[in-house]
C-alpha cells in the first residue's frame, strides 16, 4: 500500500547534488595546469533564486541518499495524490448517476 511506503520515511532533503571543478589561484598548484579542484554542493530554490550548500566530501554519499529520499517521497505523494483525485472524479460520477437516476 502507498501509505505504508510512505511511513518508512528516512532523512530527506530537496536539492541537487553538483559538482563543481575550479581553480584555486596559486600559480605552483596542480590545478593551474591539469586537475582543478573538485567541491560538491548541494544546491536548491529560494524564491526562485538557486542557493547553494557545501558539502564535505565525507558527508556526500549520505547526502546524496538525503536526496534520493526526498525524490521517492515525492514521487509517492504525486502517487497518492493522483489517486484520491481519481476517488473524487468517482464519487462526482457516482453522485450524478443517482440524481439522474431519480
Amino acid at each position: 500500500m502507498l501509505l505504508k511506503r510512505l511511513r518508512r520515511i528516512d532523512l530527506f532533503v530537496s536539492g541537487s547534488m553538483v559538482v563543481v571543478s575550479r581553480r584555486c589561484g596559486n600559480p605552483r598548484c596542480r590545478c593551474a595546469v591539469g586537475d582543478k579542484h573538485k567541491g560538491y554542493y548541494l544546491m536548491y530554490k529560494v524564491k526562485a533564486k538557486t542557493q547553494a550548500v557545501y558539502v564535505p566530501v565525507d558527508l556526500v554519499p549520505e547526502v546524496m541518499r538525503w536526496v534520493r529520499e526526498h525524490r521517492r517521497i515525492k514521487r509517492l505523494m504525486a502517487e497518492i495524490s493522483d489517486l484520491q483525485k481519481e476517488v473524487i472524479r468517482l464519487y462526482v460520477r457516482t453522485k450524478r448517476r443517482a440524481i439522474t437516476r431519480r
